[in-house]
């Protein structure tokens, strides 16, 4: 299976990264493909909201940045892993922009009843540290990226929540079986 991988942590080499860089070599050792991208390493602005994307004719973004090609890889890829710790009760700024932006692939057409997308049918989990607790918090994450994956026609393979994250030490043999659940989802 090919899996985009992306950390949408600012911090490359904190909590979440190793929390998604321990799931990805579980992932890797059932021999899954894996392709991580960093993606506060890129520029990415904001959906636009200008519709250009539902024109007939328009296919994905007319904000041409590095959202182009991610959003390409998500239509390549058999299933996604977002991870990235809680902002102020939400995704960080890289990441929700890139959410955002993921609405160019959906389309829909008057007096249809659901959109079709071009990630239907793909798995996605989801990775989230928080420094706080998960009530309140960290779930608020899951249940934005819950309720994207049925906008989206995806499938869940799961939500881990590492909170309170205090430290890599807090991705304990507890997570990792967790994590270790997650991979088998795929």
């Amino acid at each position: 299976m090919k899996i985009l991988s992306l950390l949408g942590s600012p911090k490359k080499n904190g909590n979440t990264a190793y929390a998604l860089n321990y799931l990805e070599e579980q992932l890797k050792k059932q021999n899954h493909e894996v392709k991580h991208v960093y993606v506060s390493s890129l520029s990415i602005g904001g959906c636009r909201e200008c519709y250009w994307c539902k024109q007939e004719g328009n296919f994905l973004c007319c904000n041409n940045d590095d959202a182009i090609p991610i959003l390409k890889e998500m239509i390549d890829a058999d299933a996604i892993i977002f991870s990235a710790p809680t902002f102020c009760w939400g995704f960080p700024a890289q990441m929700k922009a890139l959410l955002d932006r993921m609405f160019c692939l959906i389309s829909w057409k008057e007096g249809d009843t659901e959109s079709q997308s071009l990630l239907a049918g793909k798995t996605m989990a989801l990775i989230v540290t928080a420094g706080g607790e998960v009530k309140n918090n960290a779930e608020l994450l899951g249940i934005a990226f819950n309720n994207m994956i049925e906008f989206m026609n995806g499938k869940s393979a799961g939500i881990v929540y590492i909170a309170p994250c205090e430290g890599i030490h807090s991705i304990n043999d507890t997570i990792k079986q967790q994590l270790d659940e997650l991979s088998k989802n795929f």
